[in-house]
């Protein structure tokens, strides 16, 4: 089969198409004209005289379904998010998915096409003002002989992002959502998890339509859950002001008094183990889904910190852990006879730990265990996944799968708060964390996201999402493809990255990784990597690429010889006394303000200089 230039193409989808296989099909005919100028239509009528791509299997495509059969197929492609690319004869391409994901492995197909067999590599945005992000080729011809490309499964069922925009009441309405969106489906997140009071302003907004149409399920929650299905002062689903009519329901405190939340802090603010608060929270949940029907699950962490729990005589006498598992199995129990398809997730982590004994959760209820312990959060870059797999972390985690639950872990790929998305190259050790987690069945596993700041850690948010899909991809597979963005650069940006991997090698906890890393690198090394790389690198996208990757390590750099950088006090902009004017400069390209769309990239600083700078070819964006 041989696809050319200005070739009429037909993209033939099913006669009832769902909003993904729609979106697989668009995506393919936007990449063929960017690729070739291939204006493809999208059909539901297969002509075999015409050149076509099939867009979905035998399942769901009756023209699927005359070359291949559906037992054939779903033999060939189990799933879940399977994949199948494969040659029918001289002018017909078959692009399907497995059967039962809600079409997400077709989309995964149509990306597959793009990057194994047209040389794409879809691993990086920014924003649409600027000329940087993916690497489109431009093809002349595209011949397609005897191909047979299948991944029969995804190795992990569950890869999320825990998405957070500054804050749980910042603004998510910002021009690079779907950009953002984009880079979560095209590198295989399939959960994209939020506080409740953003996915309010998403869904008035229409953007929970999009991650619906990208395959990517919801989960809505976070520290704020408590505040809509409980809502001390009512909200617009609960009017009652439940502080007021039910006091008992919130933690009774040393003084007698009873806790009144006003904010997502305060961690265990409720009396967990109140029936009529119970019976009344899972009525609301339940109440709140039928209004909110598109979500795959809730998460019910308690709000954040580290507090007292309710002294009350039902609650005083167990443990944290044990109060609110019994509060969230309860809640999960009652959930789940209504909406059996709903998970209900717990938050292990800090001094909500340890496993209690003799516990058993509903097959409701999904355990995430945070890498953020009672002891600190674990080291990490350790190539052979040792500081995580072996730990108490790991031992921690596989005793809470004895509970029945699912497990998952919680993961922070772009470092903690205290880090201040300051560049940690952690990737490495991702490719033998999963190998582990298979073997352990583990459910699955999500990172904090900061949006939209991918560019501070993108190596290790792309190798987390690709590994977790399949976890067969080496370090060098995952580098080779997510490099291609740096056209002929590429060779001197995967040194600089091989650099830092090698650095980081499980010193220090992940929250003092940043400091340990500049403190100890070759920086010398690293900024000629990139001097090399501009100088290589034949296009202007190529180039934008290269400097927003110098420039999340170059943030790094510099934010970390500010005096008091060292302190680990979380503030959202950290304000610094004669700040590097070089530094004070980066953050117009910040995408953290919610006043600022940005590059992409999180500069999350400011302050008075003394002296003014002079952009150089590192900021001249082209």
């Amino acid at each position: 089969m041989k696809i050319c230039n200005f070739d009429k193409v037909d993209v033939v989808i099913p006669s009832c198409a769902t909003s993904r296989e729609l979106f697989a099909a668009e995506e393919l005919k936007k990449y063929l004209y960017l690729m070739m100028d291939v204006d493809a239509s999208i059909t539901s009528v297969h002509k075999k005289d015409n050149i076509s791509i099939i867009i979905g299997g035998p399942h769901r495509n009756t023209a699927a379904s005359e070359y291949i059969s559906a037992d054939i197929f779903n033999k060939l492609v189990p799933g879940p998010e399977g994949v199948m690319v494969k040659t029918i004869d001289d002018n017909c391409l078959l692009i399907a998915g497995s059967e039962g994901d809600k079409e997400r492995g077709t989309i995964y197909a149509v990306y597959d096409f793009l990057e194994c067999f047209c040389g794409c590599s879809l691993s990086a945005y920014s924003h649409p003002d600027v000329d940087a992000g993916e690497y489109v080729p431009r093809l002349t011809e595209l011949v397609l002989d005897d191909v047979e490309h299948i991944v029969c499964k995804a190795t992990s069922t569950m890869r999320g992002a825990c998405v957070q925009y500054s804050d749980c009441a910042g603004n998510p309405l910002r021009d690079l959502n779907i950009p953002f969106f984009d880079f979560l489906s095209k590198n295989r997140y399939n959960l994209f998890s939020t506080w409740a009071s953003v996915y309010e302003t998403m869904k008035d907004a229409g953007l929970i339509d999009e991650l619906s149409k990208r395959g990517i399920g919801v989960e809505v929650g976070h520290h704020d859950a408590s505040d809509i299905f409980m809502p001390a002062d009512g909200n617009k689903y609960f009017p009652e002001k439940y502080y007021e009519t039910h006091p008992e329901f919130f933690r009774l405190l040393e003084d007698g008094t009873r806790f009144h939340p006003t904010d997502h802090w305060g961690q265990m603010i409720l009396c967990y183990r109140n029936p009529e608060l119970i019976e009344v929270f899972s009525n609301n949940i339940i109440e709140w889904l039928s209004y909110n029907k598109d979500l795959v699950s809730l998460s019910l962490p308690p709000h954040d910190g580290s507090n007292p729990q309710c002294c009350c005589p039902l609650c005083k006498d167990h443990s944290k852990t044990e109060n609110y598992c019994y509060f969230v199995n309860e809640v999960a129990k009652r959930v789940s006879k209504v909406y059996p398809e709903i998970k209900i997730s717990l938050l292990i982590y800090v001094d909500i730990w340890e496993c209690p004994e003799n516990i058993e959760l509903c097959p409701a209820v999904n355990v995430w265990e945070s890498t953020w312990g009672p002891d600190g959060l674990r080291c990490v870059g350790k190539p052979d996944g040792s500081a995580l797999l072996g730990t108490p972390f790991h031992d921690n985690l596989l005793n809470w799968q004895k509970t029945g639950a699912k497990i998952s872990y919680y993961e922070y790929y772009m470092g903690v708060y205290q880090e201040r998305q300051r560049y940690i190259p952690m990737a490495d050790e991702v490719q033998a964390i999963w190998k582990g987690f298979v073997r352990d069945n583990v459910f699955g596993a999500t990172t904090q996201i900061e949006c939209f700041h991918l560019w501070n850690h993108i190596f290790n948010f792309y190798t987390y999402g690709r590994t977790a899909y399949n976890c067969e991809l080496s370090m060098d597979d995952n580098l080779n493809n997510f490099t291609k963005i740096f056209g002929n650069g590429a060779p001197y940006i995967c040194d600089a990255i091989h650099k830092a991997e090698e650095c980081l090698d499980g010193q220090v906890q992940l929250k003092y990784c940043g400091l340990y890393l500049m403190e100890n690198i070759d920086k010398d090394y690293i900024y000629d990597c990139y001097e090399k790389a501009l100088s290589h690198a034949e296009t202007p996208r190529a180039r934008n690429n290269i400097r927003l990757m110098r420039m999340a390590f170059r943030y790094a750099d510099l934010e970390t010889q500010q005096e008091n950088a060292e302190s680990m006090a979380y503030q959202v902009i950290r304000e610094y006394n004669n700040i590097h004017p070089e530094l004070l400069y980066m953050t117009r390209y910040d995408s953290f303000r919610v006043d600022n769309d940005g590059y992409g990239i999180m500069i999350p600083c400011t302050g008075v200089s003394d002296s003014t700078f002079e952009p150089d070819k590192w900021y001249d964006f082209e």
